[in-house]
């Protein structure tokens, strides 16, 4: 289905307000076209790839499309005939490009980190070390931390810490079972504070 700029535009609007419902929407509704975009990248740059490699890149765009207070879709104008859908087309090769870029060492990939600004209450353990730490440097800490991690634990922290959305919804945004979700959130939330332990051992 094709959506006129009026309606990519108000859907931006209402993603960039916080609207979880249109947050949502923009996920499920562009969710295939970026599996299909990300494959063709692979394809036309005659680069092997597996499932796990669509997932993951699929996971990046949209960690991308919505960091930073939706940063990329507020740079969507909309001119010249291009649609929401060749603008979010444009962001995946851009970013599956790099990436293998990254990997074949031709470049230096700039992870974007996510702007998660409370994380630091979940890592209690943590809080003798980290109380060192300004609030401001507590909070680049746990970005820093969180950008090592891979895209599907990023994105899944970006909807359920950040965007405050409940298990239910995260699955059927993330298109995988409540079970697996509840899955996800405990490995996430593991890997991250095992990232931080390593990280404050590194820097005290």
């Amino acid at each position: 289905m094709r959506y006129s700029i009026d309606e990519d535009r108000a859907l931006i609007s209402e993603c960039i307000s916080g609207n979880v419902n249109a947050l949502e929407n923009l996920i499920r509704r562009y969710s295939p076209l970026v599996y299909r975009y990300v494959q063709q990248t692979f394809v036309s740059s005659n680069v092997p790839f597996d499932e796990e490699d669509l997932k993951e890149h699929h996971n990046s765009v949209f960690v991308l499309l919505l960091e930073k207070k939706c940063r990329k879709l507020r740079q969507f104008r909309g001119t010249n005939g291009c649609s929401l859908a060749s603008w979010i087309r444009l962001i995946t090769c851009r970013a599956v490009l790099n990436q293998m870029r990254e990997n074949s060492g031709d470049a230096t990939w700039f992870h974007k980190r996510v702007p998660i600004e409370e994380a630091s209450d979940i890592f209690s353990e943590e809080k003798g070390a980290m109380e060192s730490l300004e609030d401001e440097e507590k909070k680049i800490f746990i970005k820093e931390c969180i950008q090592k991690l891979n895209p599907r634990d990023r994105l899944f922290l970006k909807l359920h810490i950040e965007q405050e959305l409940p298990i239910q919804r995260v699955a059927l945004i993330m298109q995988i079972s409540e079970a697996n979700t509840h899955t996800l959130k405990h490995r996430s939330i593991e890997r991250l504070k095992k990232m931080i332990e390593n990280s404050i051992k590194e820097k005290f």
